[in-house]
């Protein structure tokens, strides 16, 4: 019989079919979002209202889906991906069908905003994070996989949605775009809880899969691994210089990058493009972004460039795009500035996961990434509505494509500035379990090491010829290890095995 670790499917097995399943989930979620700027000038021509507040609609939604990171992600721990995935779909469907019957464009602030929005964020971060439990090896390309399904959802839904629109009218469509958005809960009905998320909960707890992953042997004998409860909202992971690095360049950079959505189709309808010529070109972004994030996760993993490196350009090259395609009104022009968008801003979001196991392990990764989307959410929030009200005071798009290339150009800079960031605060992450306890156990051994000395190992409760007190002892074994000698204090901690599951 398969010994336990032989069981995980990692880079293997099942760990394909989870990946299809999430690069399932990302199209569709993405899909429906990134075509909002088809329904973004159906609802300005329909309903006669600003750009800037009509923007608030897609731009609520868009927040959502991140801010609910945390939230998402603690809950797929707790329960399981499946389930979360599952009730998201299920709740973003509904909001759709409820669009359905709405006949004032405030409404769709709740129904495609909020309800829509609030479905979408249980399932958005879980999406995107469990694929790195099944991936080792080729962890950035699976990532890279994942998202590019965001492209294949970008390229197919603009035509699907123009077509059922012509086809069945605006309120129509919204039956539709309901009953495919329930296919959210076929794709989660693929995903299996990983095991390094099981240790904290009895065997009878789980479900028949992860159970056949964690017996792998004949030990069935139940028992719980004593665990510190992590918060949802974890902000101590802030004090991670590298992570705090990437959180503030990621979510300048989707400030902008958010934006195209809905000023790249409406920018193309200012200057007279007929609606299947805009279709066309915001197709594609996604037709690009399908082998453009396989592609750079696929280059991040040959180790050759650095990462950072690899979205430094990327934003620059996304911030030049920006500034410059205001000069340039064609049909032509337009589909180039398409392509770009689709390949470059890429590179960010293909790297987002790996990017953050540079910045904290594999167990954390879940709170990694429900922080990140957190704050991702803010620049999604207000990305849309900045942009809509500067056409609205301007008359035109122009300022805001340089307002968005100003951002590509900051969010590159940042990466630059990683020594200067490591400088203003240094954050060793191996503390952060709980450095307060550690310091009070080390003042502790310090005094007993000047009072008391023994042989080694004559007594259970003796280490390193230190007499510990019970409380201490028992917190040493078998989760912690301090050697101590009479220059220095050196804390270990051990790695868990799947035999301590």
């Amino acid at each position: 019989m398969p010994t336990t670790a032989e069981a995980i499917p990692v880079d293997s097995g099942y760990a394909w079919v989870i990946l299809f399943a999430s690069s399932s989930l990302y199209m569709l979620l993405s899909g429906v979002t990134k075509a909002f700027g088809i329904l973004y000038t159906e609802l300005l021509i329909a309903y006669d209202v600003g750009a800037g507040n009509t923007a608030w609609i897609g731009s609520l939604q868009s927040f959502l889906y991140f801010a609910m990171g945390p939230i998402a992600n603690h809950l797929a721990v707790k329960f399981s991906f499946r389930m979360t995935v599952m009730l998201g779909g299920v709740v973003m469907s509904i909001g759709y069908l409820v669009s359905a019957f709405v006949p004032r464009v405030e409404w769709m602030f709740l129904t495609i905003g909020i309800i829509s929005g609030f479905g979408g964020g249980l399932l958005y971060s879980p999406c995107t994070t469990l694929v790195s439990f099944y991936f080792t090896k080729r962890r950035a390309l699976a990532n890279g996989i994942v998202l590019s399904g965001s492209g294949l959802g970008s390229f197919t839904f603009p035509y699907f949605y123009r077509f059922v629109i012509d086809e069945f009218g605006f309120h129509g469509s919204m039956f539709i775009v309901s009953a495919v958005l329930l296919h959210i809960c076929v794709a989660g009905a693929l995903l299996r809880q990983p095991y390094q998320l099981t240790k904290g909960k009895r065997l009878s707890d789980h479900t028949p899969e992860v159970k056949a992953n964690l017996i792998g042997n004949d030990k069935t004998k139940e028992k719980r691994i004593n665990k510190k409860k992590i918060p949802i909202v974890d902000l101590s992971l802030l004090r991670i210089p590298r992570l705090a690095m990437y959180v503030m360049s990621l979510t300048i950079n989707i400030f902008a990058f958010s934006a195209n959505f809905s000023v790249f189709p409406a920018h193309m309808q200012s200057i007279g493009l007929e609606k299947h010529k805009i279709t066309i070109a915001l197709s594609m972004i996604g037709a690009t972004e399908i082998f453009a994030r396989s592609f750079f996760g696929w280059l991040a993993d040959l180790k050759i460039f650095e990462k950072k490196k690899i979205m430094i350009c990327s934003a620059v090259a996304s911030g030049t795009a920006a500034i410059v395609i205001p000069f340039l009104r064609n049909f032509p022009a337009m589909i180039a500035y398409g392509c770009v968008v689709g390949i470059f801003p890429g590179a960010f979001w293909s790297l987002m996961a790996v990017a953050m196991l540079d910045c904290v392990k594999l167990d954390r990764l879940t709170s990694a990434m429900g922080i990140l989307t957190m704050f991702l959410s803010l620049g999604l929030v207000i990305g849309q509505p900045v942009m809509g009200w500067l056409e609205d005071a301007t008359g035109s798009w122009n300022l805001s494509f340089r307002v968005m290339g100003a951002c590509y150009y900051i969010s590159g800079a940042i990466l630059l500035m990683e020594p200067l960031i490591e400088k203003l605060w240094h954050y060793d992450p191996e503390t952060k379990e709980n450095p307060k306890q550690n310091e009070e156990q080390i003042k502790m051994l310090i005094s007993r090491k000047s009072e008391t000395r023994l042989p080694e190992d004559t007594s259970e409760n003796c280490h390193n010829g230190i007499i510990l007190s019970e409380n201490v002892s028992n917190s040493l074994k078998p989760d912690l290890k301090i050697d101590i000698s009479d220059s220095q204090i050196e804390k270990k901690a051990p790695m868990t095995t799947l035999s301590d599951v």
